[in-house]
């Protein structure tokens, strides 16, 4: 059955990265990091239609190579270190809008440093959101809960609690975004030019498919994690 909305996934993955060079292509246990997100985009059952947004036509033809749409190469004013996810979200809105002649209802950001998350977690998220009163969805991994309170800040090189606690025999459960999933309805989106709003929907995601790519020991995890279940060796080019 055809849903009743019109849902948008967009990759970003611009050429430009400090810490890991060229991490959107690098190999992550022989497929590029990319293409595990383009895997799940393309399973997924829920999304309308999905692309890769970026400046570098290494990465778009990579993309092409895993089955990803690449219909546009993103402007370089769009590639820069101070670029917002939210620029390069609005400009693949409005391109796609254009020629495909029709208005999407839910936008989904799904970064190329998650490769663990599923399609089922892309399908979650904007079922959730269809669902909602609310504007947003964030994917988010926990809960963290133990006796003692786990957030902790310093002040003046004091180790405190980060929040107060009525109750250190049962605190609350800590939940934290992990990058993996962003989805927003797009009259909030436009209106307010966010891609999160103040009170979220969340979809909880447990720690096998919450690694988040931004250093070498990032890296070393995702990898080890995608042989561990199984993906790499579902993950194959379309050539």
């Amino acid at each position: 059955m055809t849903p009743p909305y019109n849902a948008l996934g967009i990759i970003p993955a611009r050429g430009g990265s400090k810490r890991l060079p060229r991490k959107n292509i690098r190999l992550l246990a022989g497929h590029p990091l990319i293409a595990y997100t383009i895997h799940a985009a393309r399973k997924a059952k829920l999304l309308t239609d999905f692309l890769v947004s970026s400046e570098d036509e290494e990465i778009l033809a990579q993309a092409k190579r895993y089955g990803a749409p690449t219909p546009f190469v993103r402007p370089a004013e769009l590639a820069g270190d101070q670029v917002r996810n939210i620029d390069v979200i609005r400009h693949a809105l409005f391109r796609m809008e254009e020629s495909r002649g029709i208005r999407y209802d839910i936008l989904v950001l799904l970064q190329p440093t998650s490769p663990v998350r599923s399609f089922e977690h892309i399908d979650e998220a904007i079922r959730l959101l269809h669902a909602s009163d609310l504007d947003t969805v964030a994917s988010v991994k926990g809960p963290f809960k133990k006796r003692d309170p786990v957030a902790k800040t310093i002040r003046a090189g004091v180790l405190e609690d980060l929040c107060p606690v009525a109750d250190y025999s049962d605190p609350e459960p800590l939940y934290m975004y992990n990058a993996s999933i962003y989805a927003m309805k797009r009259d909030f989106f436009l209106e307010t030019g966010r891609h999160v709003s103040r009170r979220q929907v969340p979809l909880i995601m447990d720690q096998f498919h919450s690694v988040d790519v931004d250093t070498e020991a990032d890296f070393l995890v995702a990898e080890a994690l995608v042989k561990y279940l199984g993906l790499h060796s579902e993950v194959t080019p379309c050539d």
